[in-house]
């Protein structure tokens, strides 16, 4: 006790749990074995059975086929004749007649059936027409040489009855054998006995009725027998008792109310269950080695004492972990520094409480806000650092003194007749102008339309009009407001990176909408696109500013970027840029604002670019 008393908590913890795992498991697996070994024989029983009945169930509507057929045959109007005609007739010629011709109706019917091995009709006169896909010419020459025909007195039913089964040559020489369905002929429509039929029919062809399955061992095992209640064998799967009249077997179970149980044959135990076949009267019996349910137990055992054993090697491990789950939080703890130092700044702590772990959770998640914040405010002072720099660039020029020369190159064109300089000059003095003030005020978007029409102007010279701006924008929508230079920055996108050595054919489509609140513009081109990787690194830069490296164009890159975040800046997050394209199909940039309607000035020729559709 004191040995014990002296242990660390630890070991403790880890013998008791384990030997009262041990113990449950020892007991969960002796009950369960002993509760297996029933089932798997209440189970073989229960399979047993059922096949019985289904091979039962099959043979039988095997047998109402070949019924038909010979109710197809004695109703042949030409057999009814022939038949007739043969008792009326003593002229041999006329008889041979009859046999060609009843024999080559019997041929048709055999044909048709590929089991059916022989088909015999025998006239009560002596006489016997018969037709045979073996080598046999005649069965016999006369009914009353058949060993069905004495002393039974199904004959004189207007029914049917099987015979248990006999031999008969084959194709080859060879003998098979085969299970004779006999029944009389009638005289239609007088029903008066004309002759008896026999049908011989392969008892090969039960072996198509019962093929077992590969994956189930036991129906390899199992012996299948169709037996009358005299004990003749008619089939035996294993062809081992076919036609065999008497086995050492105990036929008096077949008169037993239940249809299962076990029986000794051959020195061997079985299990067995029967069906009794109301249409033939013949008896199906299926055998069940009991080597072969105590193999399944033995199976059982085996699976038994795996699963105990790695039982006890899980419990083992489980405890060992159990003894040293403090160390869980902080594994879990340096999974998340890993993901943090890839540059994942989202991840946090959920452990709560106010334990060592809960207290240096809370100061782990307080410690990523606080970087988060300082990188969030570091990238927008750079991004006011960029603006900063774009503005002193723009005071280093005189805007006035451009705007001013750019007139005067406008006036001299059109003096000189150089309608395209005048045209050009025109529109690239109206962009100096527009672009020279209040970049981070919203504008009506009929301004920014005229601003991007001015753009185009200059391009279309430049390229050749290989290309044409298409615009679907409601009027309504003109007076909306959006960010200033938003818009013209995704045209130029669209010429750089899209079109740009297109020959002809190119377009670029501008698109407006409003739905729910929001304003949508829609800037596509039909130009090469970009391709799965290009995308992905494309968006994943507008998610996350500090990955811009991994995108090869950078240019792109940024000027999406620095768009989104203005509106973003502006408008909140939920607001925004989005990217869509596909390699050779063409590139689809969105904007999204707050839809708001613009009180100031608007822009003095948007109707008529629109007008003339870009």
């Amino acid at each position: 006790m004191r040995r014990w008393n002296d242990l660390m908590l630890k070991t403790k913890m880890f013998v008791t749990f384990s030997a009262v795992s041990l113990f449950i498991i020892l007991l969960t697996c002796l009950i369960f074995y002993y509760k297996n070994v029933n089932d798997i024989k209440n189970q073989t029983y229960s399979l047993s059975e059922m096949i019985t009945k289904q091979f039962s169930r099959t043979f039988e509507l095997y047998m109402q086929e070949i019924e038909k057929l010979s109710i197809s045959i004695f109703g042949d109007p030409v057999i009814q004749s022939n038949l007739l005609a043969h008792y009326e007739t003593f002229d041999p010629v006329e008889n041979n007649r009859i046999e060609i011709s009843i024999n080559s109706r019997l041929f048709n019917h055999a044909h048709s059936r590929p089991h059916v091995e022989s088909i015999a009709i025998f006239t009560l006169d002596g006489d016997v027409y018969y037709v045979s896909k073996g080598q046999n010419q005649l069965l016999n020459n006369s009914l009353q040489n058949e060993t069905w025909f004495e002393n039974n007195p199904k004959i004189y039913e207007n029914t049917f009855f099987l015979v248990p089964t006999a031999k008969e040559n084959a194709i080859g020489g060879t003998q098979v054998h085969v299970i004779p369905f006999v029944r009389n002929i009638n005289r239609v429509p007088s029903r008066n006995v004309m002759g008896y039929m026999k049908i011989n029919i392969n008892a090969d062809v039960i072996d198509n009725m019962l093929v077992p399955s590969d994956t189930n061992e036991m129906e390899k095992n199992m012996r299948v027998f169709i037996i009358t209640d005299e004990g003749h064998i008619v089939y035996d799967n294993k062809h081992e008792l076919t036609g065999r009249t008497s086995i050492d077997m105990d036929t008096s179970i077949l008169q037993r109310d239940h249809r299962y149980g076990d029986m000794i044959w051959n020195g061997k135990q079985y299990l067995y269950t029967y069906e009794k076949s109301s249409y033939s009267g013949w008896n199906t019996m299926i055998l069940i080695p009991n080597d072969f349910i105590l193999s399944e137990q033995k199976r059982s055992q085996y699976i038994l004492i795996i699963v105990g054993l790695l039982a006890t090697l899980i419990i083992a491990v489980v405890s060992y972990v159990l003894s040293h789950h403090i160390t869980l939080p902080l594994r879990y703890m340096m999974k998340k520094m890993n993901r943090v130092e890839q540059g994942d700044f989202s991840q946090r702590m959920t452990f709560e409480g106010n334990n060592e772990i809960g207290r240096l959770s809370r100061i782990y998640n307080n410690m990523l806000d606080s970087i988060s914040r300082l990188i969030s405010e570091v990238y927008e002072s750079k991004l006011a650092e960029k603006n900063a720099q774009l503005s002193a660039l723009q005071a280093q020029i005189n805007p006035h003194f451009l705007y001013n020369t750019l007139n005067i190159m406008k006036s001299i064109s059109r003096i000189r007749g150089i309608e395209e300089v005048a045209e050009m000059s025109e529109s690239l003095a109206e962009l100096f102008q527009y672009s020279m003030h209040n970049l981070q005020h919203p504008v009506p978007l009929r301004q920014e339309m005229d601003h991007i029409h001015n753009y185009m102007n200059i391009q279309q010279h430049r390229f050749s009009n290989r290309f044409e701006l298409r615009c679907d924008i409601p009027e309504e929508l003109l007076q909306a407001s959006v960010l200033k230079l938003t818009i013209q920055p995704l045209i130029e996108n669209a010429i750089i990176h899209g079109l740009g050595k297109v020959k002809s054919g190119g377009y670029i489509d501008v698109s407006a909408r409003k739905v729910n609140g929001i304003l949508t513009i829609e800037v596509a081109d039909n130009g090469k696109g970009m391709d799965d990787e290009q995308l992905f690194l494309l968006q994943h830069s507008l998610r996350a500013p500090n990955r811009m490296k991994e995108l090869q164009d950078e240019t792109r890159g940024i000027g999406l970027r620095n768009i989104g975040q203005r509106i973003q800046l502006l408008y909140g997050e939920n607001h925004g840029i989005e990217v869509v394209s596909q390699p050779g199909a063409g590139t689809t940039v969105k904007l999204n604002f707050p839809y708001l309607t613009h009180e100031n000035e608007e822009g003095k020729a948007a109707h008529e670019y629109f007008s003339r559709g870009g």
